[in-house]
C-alpha cells in the first residue's frame, strides 16, 4: 500500500465516522425531545386530576350556582401549572360551569374538562359525579 491509498482510506474512514456520529447525535436528540413531550403530556393529566381533586374538596356555597362557578374559576386559576403547559379558563356556553383547557407545548390538541358546580355538590342542583370531558 502506498501513501496515497492510506491517506484516501483515512479520509473515507474519518468522513464515514463523522457522519455516523452525527446520525447518532440526531437520533439521541429526537429521543430526548420525545421523552420531554411525553412528560409534558403526563403533567397535563396530573394537572387535570389535581384540579378535580381540589374542586371536590371545596366547601359548598349557599345554593347559588353563579357564586359557585366563580369559586371554581378562582380555585382553578390558583392551581400551580407545570412548565410547558398553558391554561385557559372560561365559563361554559350554558353558564353553568367552567371549562378548563390545558395546551401542551408542541401538541395541536388541547386537554379540556367541564366542571359543573351542581354536579360537584357545590350548589343546589343535581348531585353526584365530577368533571366531565367536553
Amino acid at each position: 500500500m502506498n501513501l496515497i491509498e492510506v491517506l484516501t482510506g483515512s479520509v473515507v474512514f474519518a468522513a464515514s465516522a463523522g457522519s455516523s456520529l452525527q446520525l447518532w447525535g440526531l437520533a439521541a436528540a429526537a429521543a430526548v425531545a420525545e421523552q420531554r413531550q411525553q412528560e409534558r403530556m403526563e403533567q397535563a393529566e396530573v394537572a387535570l386530576l389535581r384540579a378535580e381533586t381540589s374542586l371536590r374538596s371545596l366547601a359548598p356555597s349557599a345554593g347559588d350556582c353563579t357564586a359557585a362557578t366563580t369559586q371554581l374559576l378562582q380555585a382553578l386559576a390558583a392551581q400551580p401549572l407545570a412548565p410547558g403547559l398553558d391554561r385557559q379558563l372560561e365559563v361554559s356556553a350554558s353558564g353553568d360551569g367552567v371549562v378548563l383547557r390545558l395546551a401542551v407545548a408542541g401538541e395541536a390538541e388541547t386537554r379540556q374538562r367541564l366542571y359543573v358546580p351542581a354536579v360537584l355538590g357545590l350548589c343546589a342542583g343535581a348531585q353526584g359525579g365530577g368533571g366531565g370531558t367536553v
